[in-house]
């Protein structure tokens, strides 16, 4: 009886097969690998500028509500005090003697607002207390008035002081909700206080909390909700940092001041960087000088 043999390959054979598939797999993967890497590189260069747009825009946007002449930098980190509306006091009465004025000599008075307060409603902004006097306002827990900041001296502690809100020289706190187009302020507690300086153009603004931008650690954090310091601490003291980026390889802030005729300027760069691919951005925000 004849033996049936059975099919197959043989060692060289497969061998043979191994190396030519293995030669045209090398050769679709060099087709293949590079439109696909050139999407993934794309995509992350993407992902990473949307990043860092959204952070600037952010901080733009913050930007535009800082008090007139706050703007203090420390390395890598932006702080600045943030307004929630501002508008024109009543400076003498009327003629026939109506009319609530703001007594530049007094620690504790009222005024009249002459227009309308345009954002500020306490139904719509955190809650604060009433003030009892300025430190209230100075720890955050009540809104802060403030009149004719210059941001000068730039030390604290000056005599005669200045008009540096940071220092606390011509800020008050706010004892009631504005209503019925008037401001009560508080700043009993610091005997013999009064704001150092009329504004030429009678003008006031009510602040609620600072507002820091940090870059430390390969990130971008804001913070807020904390107390007004004279020196500036980063990050600051008492407050959680919000991650507005991840990836950060470089951050610069630069400040111009301006003149009496040109508005301050913030200049911001931005670099994010992730696996190789790096974007840089750089944006320059025009902001208000004017006390």
């Amino acid at each position: 009886m004849r033996r049936s043999r059975s099919a197959g390959f043989t060692l060289i054979e497969l061998i043979t097969v191994i190396v030519i598939s293995g030669i045209l797999a090398t050769v679709v993967w060099r087709n293949v690998s590079t439109p696909v890497q050139s999407f993934i590189d794309v995509e992350r260069r993407a992902r990473l500028t949307d990043t860092a747009e959204t952070a600037l825009a952010r901080l733009s946007r913050e930007l535009r509500l800082a008090l007139p002449n706050s703007i203090r930098l420390s390395g890598t980190a932006l702080e600045f005090l943030r307004t929630v509306d501002g508008g024109r006091y009543r400076s003498v009465v009327a003629a026939d003697g109506s009319g609530d004025a703001l007594d530049f000599s007094a620690n504790v008075d009222s005024f009249d607002v002459l227009g309308v307060l345009q954002q500020f409603d306490p139904t719509n902004v955190a809650p604060k207390i009433a003030a009892t006097g300025q430190a209230d306002c100075l720890s955050g827990a009540a809104y802060c008035l403030v009149i004719f900041n210059t941001g000068q001296p730039g030390v604290c502690g000056a005599s005669p002081p200045g008009a540096n809100a940071w220092c606390g020289d011509n800020v008050a706190g706010i004892a009631q909700s504005p209503a019925a187009g008037q401001i009560v302020f508080d700043n009993s507690d610091v005997p013999g206080w009064s704001f150092p300086f009329a504004s030429p153009r009678g003008r006031f603004r009510i602040v609620d909390t600072p507002v820091s931008f940090v870059c430390a650690g390969g990130t971008l954090r804001r913070y807020d909700g904390y107390a007004i310091s004279p020196v500036q601490s980063v990050p600051p003291v008492g407050a959680t940092g919000r991650l507005l980026a991840e990836g950060v390889s470089a951050c610069s802030f630069s400040y111009d001041p301006g003149t009496a005729t040109r508005s301050a300027l913030v200049t911001i760069e931005l670099a994010l960087s992730e696996s190789g691919e790096s974007v840089r951005l750089l944006q320059q925000v025009h902001v208000v000088n004017t006390p």
